[in-house]
């Protein structure tokens, strides 16, 4: 038994561990304790189980559901790898040492991927990055057209959100969609979640909402212009994403690091 608890734990993480002994001993359903953070109950299993990484502002989420005290929150957030905070909130030094493990992590997966010879590790090497902060699916793709016309030509690799492409292309929104004209005519990584609402048309913003039935309340798009008119781009779905600009500035640096190896392996000259 106590090698099964071992296992256990490993598997989980500390993290996993922490959050499900301050869970239970609130005596707090994984359901209830998800409706007071404002996640969702399979996220919360993901955190839990060690398949998902919590950000630092999923972490104050969660405490102040549990209602920690501030040593049980610091020592949540070290468990998560990140800087304790004290009573005040976060030092301006925490945050900084924050950033950088990102930046670090972020600049060591953009090196693999320049160094990748294959679509499929290059597809691993994202996924891992970008699972840590919360993108669970992503492709990347060439965009050709014009308003009411657009191609889309996806590269091999990647980890789609398939149920949702589908009802996307069942109701022929690709026309109609607002994330495909932005990033038509952006030249830097956005988050859906910069988009104002009365940017968007009413369907417009029906489509993004519909995305919530399929467990998508953001993403992260970075588009790179090319010469010749169309738009090489790397788009993302996540259930949970935490837009700070951290998080954009690494996404960014992974993203165009995927989309130049996908599109280099697809032009290498035949021997």
């Amino acid at each position: 038994m106590a090698e099964a608890s071992h296992l256990m734990r490993d598997r989980r993480g500390d993290f996993g561990c922490c959050l499900l002994a301050y869970r239970k001993r609130d005596g707090r359903s994984q359901l209830s304790l998800a409706l007071d953070a404002g996640v969702s109950c399979r996220h919360l299993g993901f955190l839990e189980t060690g398949r998902a990484r919590p950000s630092a502002n999923m972490v104050a989420r969660l405490a102040d559901a549990l209602g920690l005290e501030s040593a049980e929150r610091d020592r949540l957030l070290l468990a998560a790898g990140l800087a304790p905070r004290s009573a005040s909130g976060l030092h301006h030094g925490d945050a900084v040492r924050e950033a950088g493990a990102l930046g670090t992590r972020a600049l060591e997966a953009a090196v693999a991927l320049a160094g990748s010879t294959s679509p499929l590790r290059s597809t691993e090497i994202a996924a891992g990055f970008f699972g840590q902060i919360g993108i669970g699916h992503f492709m990347t793709g060439t965009l050709r057209g014009s308003p009411g016309r657009w191609d889309i030509q996806r590269d091999a690799g990647g980890v789609p959100a398939v149920a949702w492409l589908e009802h996307n292309y069942a109701n022929r929104y690709r026309n109609t969609d607002y994330l495909v004209r932005a990033t038509a005519v952006r030249n830097r990584g956005f988050f859906w979640s910069d988009i104002p609402p009365d940017a968007m048309t009413g369907e417009q913003r029906r489509i993004l909402a519909e995305g919530r039935d399929f467990s998508i309340n953001n993403g992260f798009v970075l588009p790179v212009p090319m010469g010749d008119g169309s738009v090489r781009a790397f788009s993302s779905w996540s259930e949970y994403l935490d837009p700070d600009p951290a998080t954009r500035v690494a996404a960014s640096l992974v993203a165009r690091a995927l989309v130049e190896n996908l599109h280099d392996l697809a032009h290498l000259p035949a021997r």
